[in-house]
């Protein structure tokens, strides 16, 4: 008999569903005649039953690369996690602040008729100066008030495709709040050995150096060589979001804009990387399979994306990393279920925006 992870048996999960149908407990109404088949409506987008089983406080720099834009469209149409907010972030380069990422998100928000409905914070103004000196900022207040929540059994991510100045600082601040939550990052390199230069680790070092070396918060981290997997071609991008409301031309046209500011010296031929939507993946598109922890019913199983769980390496100052022999465990991913990924992200747009 198939079982998921923590004995929960998956075939008693679809007895019971199918007992709940029989007794009306689901809102499901049955078709008209017997042997017709009620037609199905894609109209209005998909919303689960249940409601969400998560909630995400959405981290990004997006004055930065235009990865950003996609992915926060895509958390913004994934109802099973529930989107608290989102924080706009410096980007570390000359005009890439934290002012711009956040006006950015409030234009994607307004975009997409959600004003009412999803809170924009700003980020720090600059990284990290020192250690153990956190940079206060509405980003790093919201990270606070989120997790400190007692009204809520909803798991609580904060997914993060730029630097970590907001959740360290958070934690600086407020301690309490380190296990509370889990980090998503994109960003850093894989085990065993990290690397330098990678983007989302430089642009606050200090901050990324604290989290995995001086807390217990829990990680999953998807490294460079995984989030570079996540390819798309520009004539998908064409196809498949362009078309698909004011928000797709809005995204299409962000794209032909880096074209417009760098000249033909900027050739990107006809792929795109879209490295920060496996935040979306990995928050909102879990397998179905409950885990139990304690009272808690979690849904954490990310199926064919792969990851291992390691002994946190130590974060050197250059971004390369030292194995350590104990310590809490965190997830590094190998491999992302791209296929589902973009898949989803192309439906939702369609179904959303027809």
């Amino acid at each position: 008999m198939p079982r998921g992870h923590n004995g929960f048996d998956r075939r008693q999960l679809l007895v019971g569903a199918a007992g709940a149908l029989a007794a009306g407990s689901l809102n499901f109404q049955p078709a008209a005649a017997q042997n017709t088949v009620a037609p199905l409506s894609i109209t209005p987008p998909f919303s689960p039953i249940s409601g969400p089983r998560s909630r995400v406080l959405y981290v990004n720099d997006l004055s930065g690369d235009p990865d950003g834009f996609f992915a926060t469209v895509h958390q913004i149409l994934t109802p099973t996690a529930e989107l608290r907010g989102i924080i706009g972030t410096d980007a570390g380069g000359t005009g890439e602040t934290a002012a711009r990422s956040t006006s950015l998100a409030r234009e994607i928000v307004s975009i997409m008729d959600r004003q009412s409905q999803i809170e924009v914070f700003e980020g720090a103004p600059q990284r990290i100066a020192q250690a153990g000196a956190p940079v206060r900022s509405a980003g790093a207040e919201a990270i606070i008030a989120e997790a400190m929540r007692t009204d809520t059994r909803l798991p609580l991510y904060v997914a993060v495709g730029s630097g970590l100045n907001e959740v360290a600082s958070a934690i600086m601040i407020e301690p309490r709040i380190a296990d509370r939550f889990t980090l998503v990052w994109i960003g850093g390199d894989a085990l065993p050995d990290g690397g330098t230069g990678e983007t989302n680790f430089n642009i606050d070092p200090l901050a990324a150096q604290f989290l995995y070396n001086e807390t217990q918060l829990p990680i999953w981290q998807v490294p460079r060589a995984v989030y570079k997997t996540c390819v798309v071609s520009a004539t998908e991008i064409q196809a498949y979001i362009a078309p698909h409301g004011r928000i797709g031309a809005w995204l299409y046209d962000r794209l032909a804009d880096l074209v417009r500011r760098f000249g033909s010296g900027f050739n990107t031929g006809e792929t795109w990387t879209l490295g920060d939507n496996p935040l979306v993946l990995l928050t909102g598109l879990h397998d179905w399979t409950p885990a139990r922890a304690g009272q808690e019913i979690l849904y954490t199983n990310t199926g064919s994306s792969a990851y291992d769980e390691v002994i946190a390496p130590r974060f050197n100052p250059d971004g390369t990393f030292s194995p350590r022999t104990e310590g809490r465990n965190i997830r590094i991913y190998r491999s992302i279920d791209t296929r589902m990924l973009f898949n989803d992200f192309f439906a939702k747009m369609r179904v959303n925006y027809p």
